[in-house]
């Protein structure tokens, strides 16, 4: 019986071959000499603890205990000479309306030579920040007010080009992040970002332009920083979002900063301290996540540790704390005055590719 299971389970990705390699992100696909359709990546991961909600004194009693928060499985397969296909799904998040809700990305890159890169499907839409830029999974209760509600995936195209060595540019036009909000599908946006790296410095910028309220138009500049000081060991990551529509103050009237410092003082461990201030003053109705009249700050810490130096991937164990206070007008606001948030848990990352490799190798399988 446990050989045919196995059998089974390999089966069912031999159609497409079965190759582990290391991660790749959809937008960094490189282009290798064609050897076939097959499966680079098939793996799940979960994070799981006990957390806890105080506000202003009130122990939240709805959102403090044990609980599970995330269970992704994800899929990368080469399927043709430069065309390759990602897909992430979110088992945890079930939705009555539509498959499509917890699906991350799902999306078909196309890549003709090392220098561009043409996608389509589902994807991230292209923001700047490193805040935005990190998976939710790899951020506890110590997030930004902007980034707890920015619908960071949509269907849409994109272009890429690296101009450089060290630069890439992407064009993206896309559903707006705003369409769900407004009950409005057919609303859509544009964004053009940049992701470079030059000896301490990297970054990850854009300028986007998304449809939202009344056929109004939201323009983003998102300015992603991090400062490397001590490669691998200390760095600094900066990020500055700037929100306006049209009949108000362009700059610093609705905005986000973030700043997070991480050290690692072991390849197994890393430290870091964060802080976030989101503010709105433009008094219009145009921003629908961090709305008018809002001035909001954050403070956290965390440490997380990695017990399994050769392959850190698989287990991570993490605590955090953090603390907010300020004014947020958004009724279903992230983060409230007063309130102190922890989180205790665990991540857990399965490669099921080498473990059915390992498997099949163990058993002495045959094909035939």
């Amino acid at each position: 019986m446990k050989k045919q299971f196995l059998s089974l389970i390999f089966l069912c990705l031999c159609t497409l071959g079965v190759h582990g390699q290391s991660e790749e992100t959809p937008l960094a696909r490189k282009v290798t000499q064609y050897q076939g359709p097959e499966v680079t990546k098939f793996s799940v991961e979960g994070r799981f603890g006990w957390q806890m909600f105080r506000t202003s004194g009130v122990m939240e009693d709805d959102r403090t205990g044990f609980r599970g928060e995330f269970f992704n499985l994800r899929l990368d397969a080469r399927l043709y000479k430069g065309l390759s296909f990602s897909w992430r799904q979110r088992l945890n998040i079930t939705s009555e309306r539509n498959f499509w809700n917890s699906t991350d990305w799902m999306v078909l890159n196309y890549a003709p030579n090392k220098d561009w890169l043409i996608s389509a499907g589902k994807q991230v839409v292209a923001i700047g920040g490193y805040e935005y830029d990190r998976p939710p999974i790899d951020i506890y209760n110590s997030n930004s007010e902007y980034w707890n509600h920015i619908g960071c995936y949509q269907f849409g195209a994109s272009v890429a080009y690296n101009f450089s060595k060290d630069d890439r540019l992407t064009f993206q036009f896309s559903n707006s992040p705003f369409r769900t909000d407004i009950g409005n599908n057919n609303n859509y946006g544009f964004s053009l970002m940049w992701n470079g790296s030059h000896g301490m410095w990297e970054t990850i910028w854009s300028v986007n332009a998304f449809q939202c309220t009344g056929g109004r138009w939201m323009n983003y500049i998102a300015l992603g920083n991090k400062f490397n000081f001590i490669p691998q060991r200390m760095w600094l990551e900066l990020d500055y979002v700037n929100r306006a529509s049209s009949h108000q103050t362009f700059l610093f009237e609705d905005c986000s900063v973030i700043a997070e410092m991480s050290g690692k003082p072991h390849s197994t461990v890393r430290m870091f301290a964060k802080y976030t201030y989101d503010v709105n003053n433009t008094g219009t109705d145009a921003d629908l996540y961090v709305m008018s009249g809002t001035e909001m700050h954050g403070v956290s810490g965390g440490i997380e540790y990695e017990p399994f130096k050769k392959h850190p991937e698989v287990l991570r164990l993490f605590g955090s704390c953090g603390y907010s206070w300020g004014v947020n007008t958004n009724p279903n606001g992230a983060m409230l005055d007063g309130q102190i948030r922890l989180n205790i848990g665990a991540k857990i990352h399965l490669d099921l590719l080498k473990g059915l490799r390992w498997a099949i190798n163990k058993e002495k399988m045959t094909l035939w």
